[in-house]
């Protein structure tokens, strides 16, 4: 038999370049237009077309997919895998169109220390039949009685409209394929419903594609955030379209309070390897529809790749569905697609909720966040320094256009807390710890009161571009808070900033390659130019990382390489400092510092006992340089004395979260063991 396939992306490659089919025109229909529900009404009279007269075959096919489960970022930053699941399944359809399906090979790995749960079944097999009159997702416990578009009641729920129609002419078709892309709008947005597109074969109705996110009427679970899913159809010769490839995506956050993060779980499977009319005995797919083999217990020889090898291209990359979600948000208008409350509370961080520095003392926030509209994100955050006795706050808006390829954020801020870099010497929620216990602050802090504008772009994929500009004011502590339990001989001096009044522009560029599997790399740059109480000042930063790993991400590699320079009347708060943890332990905490600075890091890791310990090794260089009167006056800082470096090892514990690592400085440094958790979760801390 020959096959062909008309999903979702060769339509676009060739939307609006072919011509479109005698019954629609190239351009978007009214709703509900006679034409349209024609289709429509030819795609459910196709759907139930008894087992006599039905096109469907008998057939075996074999299906092998992963379900990952991992942390997303708000930030648009690289997700944390948790864990993978990996699957084989064999799909049975007889000549009566009874199905069955069964799972044969079924395996996992965790990535960090999560308890152990099982997945609702359908995360783990396939959707032959297109759903049926209603949707469910997770066993109906994330998604429940939807009523499908094409279903029997269909019209009743929705309005629909033709918006695309595209041609292909597959090898070994006489006739081209035709593929009618048809929007579903619900009735009443208040109401369990689908929201996204179907795509239909123009000559018989036939299911090509779905692509659809929910109304939020339609979650079970208040944790979901949102649910979306992706059906692509494989045409085989007498216009059938059976099962080939299925994504399905959910995302929860607490309902209660407004985290930086959410957990995705997305399954992802493709059906290949059909046999059709094969030799199927009479009670072979009676009993359960899906049957389930222990984890574990399938020789490996049944997957096609390794469990971890599709990481980078279909699992987790930065950017998952949100074009599907996009669009959904543009079919409901000013409704919240989101199953999330609109109103709840929020903090960029756990640190926010509670920190302790020198600069403010013990300093608790409180914050909450409002979404009136799919595309408006507004937020705040304010809090109070117990040590100097004042507040604090941040108030943000954030605007994201139609297809997440822009987003405008507007902030306002007083009492901002900063830090000087270029790199953090610990997460602010370990350095609260170090404060509280040993009176060791590693922030060498200062404040900014102002107003921020800025516009991120994502250019295809992996890359982002980012301009904006701020206009703020720069404080510092009046002196130091120096209550903690630890020794006083430990508590560094509190270095004052340079006050002033500080205007930038802004313009950054990142890019990423592969994912998050064998190999990784990333590119940014970042240019800022400005004026300091009315005299000129710049900088330019610029920072390449590239990670690798062996199967099984058994043995891990990482180099980075980071250089910048300062120029113009920049204040001490703004120049570089290194020296000690975070950059070149091993070397006194940010003793020397300048206008310039390069910096290389490399480090491998080997586990020992999987999961549990692993080994590391570590080692870097750098050097700093172009120091001005107010670092070595004010700060009591200078230039490196030529290039300085480092080598050690370490341990790490529960999937790398926890390190204990020492280094050497090389020359002239000290022995220094450093406590610190993985950095993937500073932004968390």
């Amino acid at each position: 038999m020959a096959l062909a396939r008309a999903d979702s992306a060769g339509a676009d490659a060739v939307r609006g370049q072919l011509p479109a089919t005698s019954a629609v025109s190239g351009q978007a229909r009214e709703f509900d237009d006679s034409v349209t529900l024609a289709l429509v009404r030819m795609a459910r009279d196709y759907r139930r077309l008894p087992p006599s007269e039905s096109p469907f075959p008998a057939y075996k096919a074999s299906a092998e997919g992963h379900v990952y489960f991992f942390l997303d970022r708000d930030d648009g930053g690289e997700p944390i895998p948790m864990r993978v699941d990996q699957v084989v399944v064999d799909l049975y359809q007889n000549s009566e169109g009874r199905r069955r399906q069964d799972v044969r090979g079924l395996r996992k790995q965790k990535l960090l220390p999560i308890r152990d749960f099982n997945y609702y079944i359908d995360r783990l097999t396939a959707v032959q039949n297109g759903f049926g009159d209603f949707i469910e997702i997770g066993e109906g416990l994330d998604v429940r009685d939807v009523p499908h578009p094409l279903g029997s009641d269909g019209e009743s729920h929705y309005h629909y409209r033709t918006v695309d129609s595209v041609s292909t002419s597959p090898q070994g078709f006489a006739e081209p394929i035709r593929v009618h892309e048809v929007e579903v709008q619900p009735r009443r947005e208040d109401r369990p419903a689908f929201v996204g597109s179907v795509f239909l074969d123009a000559a018989s109705g036939a299911l090509v594609s779905l692509k659809f996110s929910f109304t939020p009427a339609s979650y079970v679970d208040p944790r979901v955030d949102r649910v979306t899913v992706r059906l692509e159809h494989l045409r085989v010769e007498g216009d059938m379209w059976l099962p080939y490839r299925q994504e399905v995506e959910v995302r929860r956050e607490m309902p209660e309070f407004d985290l930086p993060v959410g957990s995705v779980i997305r399954a992802t499977l493709k059906v290949t390897g059909y046999d059709f009319d094969p030799d199927l005995p009479p009670w072979g797919l009676r009993g359960p529809p899906v049957t389930v083999v222990p984890y574990g217990t399938a020789d490996s020889t049944v997957f096609e790749v390794g469990l971890l090898d599709r990481m980078a291209e279909e699992g987790l990359s930065p950017v998952s569905l949100e074009r599907i979600e996009d669009e959904a948000r543009q079919v409901l208008r000013q409704q919240l697609v989101s199953g999330l409350p609109r109103l709840r509370l929020y903090t960029d961080r756990f640190s926010s909720l509670l920190r302790v520095n020198r600069a403010e003392g013990v300093r608790p926030g409180v914050g909450a966040s409002y979404s009136p509209r799919p595309a408006l994100k507004l937020d705040g955050r304010a809090g109070f320094a117990t040590g100097s006795r004042t507040p604090g706050a941040t108030v943000r808006g954030r605007w994201t256009t139609a297809g997440a390829s822009a987003t405008t954020t507007l902030e306002l801020y007083a009492r901002q807390l900063r830090d000087s870099g270029p790199r953090a010497g610990a997460s602010i929620a370990v350095n609260t710890l170090s404060t509280l216990f040993r009176n060791l602050d590693y922030t060498d802090p200062h404040f900014a009161t102002g107003v921020r504008l800025a516009l991120e772009r994502r250019l295809g994929e992996a890359a982002t571009f980012e301009i904006g500009g701020a206009v703020e004011e720069h404080t510092g502590a009046a002196e130091a808070w120096s209550t903690g339990w630890g020794p006083d001989g430990l508590a560094r001096p509190l270095r004052a900033p340079e006050k002033g009044v500080y205007a930038r522009a802004r313009a950054a560029l990142a890019r990423r390659w592969g994912g998050l599997g064998r190999w990784s790399a990333e590119a940014a740059v970042a240019g800022t130019a400005g004026r300091w109480e009315g005299s000129g000042t710049g900088s330019l930063v610029a920072r390449m990382e590239a990670r690798t790993a062996s199967e099984g991400l058994t043995r891990r590699g990482r180099v980075s390489f980071e250089a910048g320079a300062a120029w113009g009347s920049t204040p001490p708060q703004l120049l570089f400092l290194l020296g000690g943890r975070g950059a070149l332990p091993g070397h006194a905490y940010r003793a020397w510092g300048g206008s310039r600075f390069v910096l290389a890091r490399a480090e491998g890791a080997f586990q020992i006992v999987p999961g549990w310990v692993t080994g590391r090794v570590l080692g870097g260089a750098g050097a700093v340089g172009g120091t001005p009167a107010s670092l070595r006056e004010g700060w009591g800082v200078g230039p490196s004395p030529g290039p300085r470096g480092y080598a050690g090892g370490g341990v790490a514990v529960f999937h790398d979260l926890l390190r204990l690592d020492a280094a050497w400085g090389i020359p002239g440094g000290t022995f220094e063991v450093v406590l610190s958790v993985d950095p993937r979760l500073w932004p968390y801390l």
